[in-house]
């Protein structure tokens, strides 16, 4: 048996949290920073993009800006560009910005470097969520247990050994951070029959990496992290140890992720 785990430490908030648009990120007057700041972290945190490419997160969260009465000078260039199915990575802005793009797109990767600056500088200490402990001791006692993340290998490590959950892994995969999900697919493939793979994750990402490998999902639910592991030790794992897991507890799993991620 096979277990995938994503943020069992809660780092997202705090990630997010450094990659706020601040005042003159593109959004021009003082007044409505708080505007910004709000309309990041909902986007950010409890939309349908949870967890993912921080430029198509800052194309939307100009729009909800916008629609609160806030001037986003080039906004049309931004989600013209988000939406040209050019590769939405850093580099790729920056070669974009090279080229000639205006001053929106030149903002944005202002902003995008801030970012990559901040994540550098971020705390590296980060506590795993109270209940995901023994919930990881009670998996391992009879199914392998992979953690995921993106970053590098040794980040993604890093992260898992200072919240003291290294020694409930058996292996850690990381993906680029700009990089796809479906560059995680392969893990999957790695000798476990579909029925035999749980991927825990808090992300509609999560939910559809899981259902391309074939795979079970269990959601984490933002804001609700403690009871949903608490669950998934009582709950969820002893039906997916018992062949019970899929189809209708899944579904209703899944439904309930889908309604709290707009």
């Amino acid at each position: 048996m096979h277990r995938h785990l994503r943020r069992a430490l809660d780092t997202l908030r705090s990630r997010q949290e450094n990659l706020l648009p601040g005042a003159g990120r593109g959004v021009e007057r003082e007044e409505h920073a708080q505007e910004a700041q709000r309309a990041w972290m909902s986007v950010a945190l409890e939309s349908r993009l949870r967890g993912g490419n921080r430029v198509r997160l800052l194309s939307q969260a100009c729009v909800r800006i916008a629609q609160q009465g806030a001037a986003v000078p080039g906004l049309d260039g931004i989600l013209h560009w988000v939406e040209s199915g050019s590769e939405l990575t850093h580099g790729a802005l920056a070669a974009r910005v090279k080229r000639g793009a205006g001053p929106a797109l030149a903002r944005a990767l202002a902003w995008s470097r801030e970012v990559n600056r901040r994540l550098t500088a971020m705390p590296k200490e980060c506590a795993p969520f109270a209940a995901v402990e023994g919930c990881l001791a009670a998996v391992r006692a009879v199914a392998d247990v992979v953690a995921m993340g993106t970053g590098t290998p040794a980040a993604v490590r890093g992260e898992w050994t200072r919240g003291g959950l290294s020694g409930y892994t058996d292996a850690v995969f990381a993906a680029p951070q700009d990089g796809k999900a479906e560059a995680l697919i392969p893990v999957f493939g790695a000798g476990y029959l579909p029925s035999h793979m749980l991927v825990v994750g808090d992300t509609l990402g999560d939910a559809a990496l899981a259902a391309q490998a074939g795979a079970l999902f269990f959601p984490i639910l933002p804001g609700r992290e403690e009871a949903c592991w608490q669950r998934l030790a009582e709950e969820g794992f002893p039906k997916f140890l018992h062949g019970s897991f899929a189809g209708a507890y899944e579904d209703t799993l899944r439904k309930a992720q889908r309604s709290l991620l707009p």
